[in-house]
């Protein structure tokens, strides 16, 4: 599959089968992350792999009782030095190179952004001094939803100058 049509194809996925993704994909999928762009290449942010699933019980407490959590094979929680400018941004690049990665390779993703973030953190034993970016459930797709609506792409994109289009 090439880039484009992992664009153009991926859902977001919250149901997955019980299924295992093999180490090695899984080792592939966080390397994608790994080799993300970052500002001046430092790369501010780290990746909690969590697959125990009493753990990714007790994340889904953390995370408003999201029971889908639970039902993924993979829970990734992002987390970013605040002390860096950029490194909100150099994570989001990072997951969805892992998302797009994921996605060609048979696995569906759906990003998270909703808990408690000190909550979350003492799970996953996070620095004090990090903070959760977002966090990705991983797995392979029990469902297939249907393509959101999405804005024009005139209503997105603007030549050298923004003009309101009434």
């Amino acid at each position: 599959m090439d880039v484009f049509k992992a664009i153009e194809t991926r859902r977001s996925i919250r149901k997955y089968e019980d299924r295992r993704i093999p180490e090695d994909l899984a080792r592939k999928i966080l390397e994608a992350g790994r080799l993300a762009p970052s500002a001046a290449n430092r790369q501010p942010w780290a990746a909690i792999v969590v697959r125990d699933p009493e753990m990714k019980k007790s994340i889904a407490v953390a995370c408003n009782d999201c029971e889908y959590i639970a039902g993924c094979d993979i829970f990734i929680v992002c987390i970013g030095d605040p002390q860096d400018k950029w490194y909100q941004i150099d994570a989001a690049i990072a997951l969805e190179h892992m998302v797009l990665t994921a996605w060609e390779n048979g696995i569906g993703s759906c990003y998270f952004g909703y808990y408690n973030e000190e909550h979350l953190k003492s799970l996953v034993h996070a620095p004090p001094d990090m903070k959760v970016v977002a966090c990705l459930a991983l797995g392979y797709p029990a469902e297939s939803p249907a393509a959101r609506p999405r804005k024009s792409f005139d209503d997105l994109v603007y030549r050298e100058k923004y003009s309101h289009r009434g």
